[in-house]
Order: C-alpha cells, then sequence, then structure tokens
C-alpha cells in the first residue's frame, strides 16, 4: 500500500451534517437520509486527515454551523492543528457560533449571501446585511488573519450579468461597505475577488450544473482536481473524490469502517485519477458534470 507523507491534499470537504437552514434553488435537493457526524467521529477524522491535507473545508451540503455542537467540531479540530475553512449563509452567526467561528484554528469563512435573496426575495435584508457587517467588523478585529469572502455566485458565464434577485440585497451591501458596483469590474474567468478592506473581499462566480445521474452525458474527455488536490467525506462516512458529489455517486469506501489510506488508493479511485492524467473521463457522473467545463 502506497504510505501518504506531508499534505498531498490542498483540502478535503468535510461534510459535519447534511441538512440546512434554508432551500436555495443553486443547491441540489438532498436526497440522503439526514445524517451528521459526532464530536468523537469527527475527531477522529481530523486526527486522520492532519498529515495529508493542508485544511478542511466544512462543507459539501449542509449548514455547518446549524451542527448542535458547532462549537466542539471546532475544537476538536483545533486539538488535531488542523486549519477549518467554513462555508455558510451566515443567517445562524450568532452567540457562542460566532466564537467558534473565530476560533485561531478557522482560516476562512465564506458567506453565502445569494442565499438570502434566494430564499426570501421579498423580505428587507437590512436587518441580514447589518448582521453581517457586526460579524465581519468584530472578525477583522479579533481575527486580522482571518480571511472572509462575501460570495454572489450569482453571475452569468462571464460575470458580466446577475440573476435578478438579489438586487436589492446589493443596494444594502453597497451601503455597508461603501461598494461601488457601478466601478466594479469582474469577469470570473480572470479576477473573482474585490478587496475591501484587510482579507475582506467580495467574491463573485456563476452557477454551474451539478454532476448528476439524471443529467444527458455533457463531454467524455477532461480533467478535474478530484482525488488529487481535493475529495469529500460525507456525514455518514462515505468517502467521494469530488465536493460536487452530493449523492455519493462514486461511493469509494467509509472512512469509520476502514482506513482512509485504502480508500483512496481503491481499484476505483486509481481508475479515476489516470483517468484524468489521459483527459479521460472515467466515471459516468464525471461526464454529466457542467463543472469540469471551467478546467478546459
Amino acid at each position: 500500500m502506497t504510505q501518504m507523507s506531508g499534505p498531498k491534499f490542498d483540502r478535503v470537504n468535510v461534510e459535519i451534517i447534511n441538512t440546512c437552514n434554508l432551500k436555495c434553488s443553486f443547491c441540489p435537493t438532498p436526497e440522503r437520509q439526514m445524517a451528521r457526524m459526532s464530536v468523537e467521529q469527527f475527531s477522529n477524522v481530523a486526527r486522520t486527515l492532519k498529515p495529508m491535507t493542508k485544511e478542511v473545508v466544512l462543507h459539501l451540503l449542509g449548514e455547518p454551523l446549524s451542527h448542535p455542537q458547532f462549537s466542539s467540531i471546532i475544537q476538536a479540530a483545533s486539538d488535531a492543528a488542523l486549519p477549518v475553512n467554513i462555508v455558510t449563509n451566515g443567517l445562524l452567526l450568532t452567540g457562542e457560533r460566532v466564537t467558534a467561528a473565530l476560533h485561531p484554528v478557522v482560516r476562512q469563512i465564506s458567506i453565502s449571501l445569494q442565499s438570502f435573496g434566494d430564499n426570501f426575495p421579498d423580505q428587507n435584508p437590512e436587518t441580514y446585511v447589518a448582521k453581517i457587517r457586526s460579524f465581519t467588523d468584530r472578525a477583522q478585529i479579533e481575527r486580522p488573519d482571518l480571511y472572509l469572502n462575501l460570495r454572489f455566485w450569482d453571475l452569468d458565464g462571464t460575470g458580466a450579468t446577475e440573476t435578478n434577485h438579489n438586487q436589492e440585497l446589493r443596494r444594502e451591501i453597497a451601503k455597508a461597505y461603501n461598494v461601488d458596483w457601478d466601478g466594479l469590474s469582474v469577469d470570473v474567468r480572470r479576477k473573482k475577488n474585490h478587496k475591501l478592506s484587510g482579507r475582506l473581499y467580495l467574491h463573485f462566480d456563476s452557477r454551474f450544473t451539478w454532476p448528476s445521474m439524471d443529467n444527458p452525458i455533457l463531454q467524455d474527455n477532461g480533467f478535474c482536481h478530484g482525488l488529487k488536490g481535493h475529495f469529500g467525506i460525507h456525514a455518514d462516512g462515505t468517502v467521494v473524490p469530488c465536493c460536487l458529489d452530493h449523492q455519493a455517486t462514486i461511493a469509494l469506501g467509509n472512512i469509520f469502517s476502514k482506513p482512509l489510506e485504502e480508500i483512496l488508493e481503491s481499484p476505483r479511485a486509481r481508475a479515476m485519477k489516470e483517468g484524468f492524467k489521459r483527459g479521460e473521463l472515467v466515471e459516468d457522473l464525471c461526464k454529466r458534470c457542467g463543472y469540469i467545463e471551467r478546467f478546459r
């Protein structure tokens, strides 16, 4: 068996809970059974991942801040000395969750702002933006080293136009952070970030077609960073090659019952990696993934 030494992966997406407090149109509808990792399970996962990845991203599907023991999850990552990246819609940034999110082990927090307009198109976003501004102000004081991304993943393929339900949210962001939208030029093919201050950024991207076996075949050839730069672990322990495999269609094994090194070196995993090297998509799910087009 191949032995791993040093951080081989840039990140591992660890889904600590697969349910969410919102229902966004850009997220696929979960069809898996509700699951969440216990603190003990996550602690074991964190210790296993520490030597092989630069960080864990608490995201695949689900809202990580909705985990009832979120603070203990962050402490477990700290105990393993494993840096954390959090992706959240920001609605639950209150109380002890804020304190946990500002723990020194947390390297980056990305707040998906477009989720508000997607779920509450008729509500004034002023209170929501005020909560986000309060959090980022505190973060910049207590954690000036923390990267903060305010995400608008609602653009078209070039970043030239936006979807139609976030105009009011953008006006509130403009007031809260003194953003000149008219003077802001974004092309997500070349530059996705706009610095606001310190390590606080607006981050833009376009929507994409999530891979699904219900999709038509989009391509037979291509490349992906799955199993090379990253992989994912579902809340039930299922290991998948890519953070977009939301249904665990390519289930490589379960970290709770089999050594991770064995899972990542399984024949199916090796066939995928060798296929990517050749520019060939071995798995049917990969042939139905719209995101792969971004690597061309």
